[in-house]
Formats: C-alpha cells, structure tokens, sequence
C-alpha cells in the first residue's frame, strides 16, 4: 500500500520548498533511497518533487480579470489591455490547454538557473521526470530540462516542436515520461459532486509511483490537481517546486 507522508496538519512542516529554502541534507549518490525491512514487507521511502507550470496565458488573464475587478470596486476604469485579455477567458477549450505566457517564460529561465546553481538534478539524483500533457506543463518541464545545446533553434522549428524534441532527446534525467494522470482538473470537476475522476486520477498517479523502479522523481503538473492530492488549503506558485516522500510497502515474496 501506498501512503502519503502527509496530513492536512503536518503539510507545512513536512514538504520543502526547495526554490525558497536551501536544504543542507546530503542525498545518496546509489540509486535508491532508505529501505527498512519489517516483518514480511519491505519499505521504501521515494522522494518526490511536485512542481506547479509556469504562469500560462490563462493565469495571466484570470489575473486581468481580477485586476478589473479591483478597478471597479474602486470605481475606475479598467485598463484597455485587462478588459481585452479578460474578453479571451469567454473561450473556455483555449484556457484549459494554453501555453505559457512570456511571463512564464521568464520564470521558467530564473528557476532553471536556480535549480542549476545549485545542481539539483544531479545532488539530488533525479532519475525520472513526469509531466502533464498540457501545454503550460510541458514547456515548463522541457524549460528545467533544456542544456545549452537545446537552445540552438533548428531551422522552421516550432516552440511545440523545440519542446517535443527537448522532451525526447534530453540527458539531463535518465527518464522522461509524459502521464495522463497529472492533467489539471477538468471545467466538469469543478461542478459539486463530481470530483471522482479527479480523486481516481490521484490515486492513479500514487500507484504508478509506486511502481515506477526510480526513487528520486520530479513531477511538473498543476495546482488544483497537488491542492486536491495533498489536501491542503493554498495553491502552489508558479514555478514552486515542493519536496514530498511517499512511504510504500512491498510485500515480500
């Protein structure tokens, strides 16, 4: 069985935000983390790094919209471009795919640097990276992956087609997967009552965890989706990148 080391009461002491606290433990340089053997099971301890996409288009307009929601409780005018980026939300099918912004862009660039300096995939021996199939979460994920050599543009290439190429070619990981299980949650999940899909999901990503043969793991998703699968009353930021360990029992033959 599978257990998340987490409780609605132990989440900000537990998890890590590793792009905003330093941590000074040192990691195991084998491939696996601690095991425990206890009577009949044997347990492994996995670490897991939950990071939220870069700010997509739909960010950036859901943050107009508020911005022309505070200028009307003020009694102003909302700005020419707020109203205009706001308008494009109308569009629902656009948002729950959108791509980043160049906001996002520039996030992705500052924590990549970050994770770089202080030599993250390798310190803390990152053997496999999963990642959403949406646009915000892939070009998030290919962003933290890409080397100096990725950025030489290929002639007629596209953004999606640098991200893909990234996505499959890259040595920064041993592994790179895309899963259906970190989608964000869905316009029909959000209607009361129907958030089994959702739960289902989670608890498909848990157990594919589990049985992935890798212990250091990265997942780039979405904020609803780790909100809902952690329990917790905040969303992660843009870019956050959260450590979390998953405590699982393999029971021996």
């Amino acid at each position: 069985s599978l257990q998340l080391l987490l409780s609605l009461l132990e989440v900000r002491s537990t998890m890590t935000n590793v792009t905003r606290q330093e941590e000074e433990t040192k990691n195991d340089s084998k491939s696996e983390n601690d095991r425990t053997t206890t009577g009949s099971s044997v347990e492994v301890v996995k670490t897991v790094y939950l990071v939220r996409h870069a700010e997509s288009e739909e960010n950036r307009r859901l943050s107009s919209l508020k911005c022309v929601g505070r200028s009307l409780l003020r009694f102003a005018l909302p700005s020419t471009n707020d109203i205009a980026s706001s308008l494009h939300l109308i569009n629902i099918p656009a948002q729950v795919n959108s791509a980043v912004s160049e906001d996002g862009q520039a996030q992705i660039a500052n924590v990549a640097k970050q994770l770089s300096n202080d030599n993250f995939w390798q310190s803390k021996n990152i053997q496999l990276t999963a990642y959403s199939p949406l646009q915000r979460a892939r070009g998030t994920a290919a962003g933290f992956l890409k080397t100096d050599d990725d950025d030489n543009e290929k002639e007629g290439e596209s953004e999606l087609e640098k991200t893909a190429r990234i996505l499959s070619s890259t040595k920064t990981v041993p592994r790179v997967v895309e899963i259906e299980e970190l989608l964000e949650k869905t316009p029909a999940e959000w209607i009361p009552g129907n958030s089994d899909s959702l739960r289902r999901r989670i608890s498909a990503l848990e157990m594919w965890l589990s049985q992935q043969p890798e212990t250091n793991i990265v997942c780039v998703g979405h904020s609803q989706f780790f909100k809902a699968m952690l329990h917790l009353d905040f969303k992660f930021g843009n870019c956050d990148v959260w450590q979390i360990q998953l405590n699982i029992n393999n029971r021996k033959d």
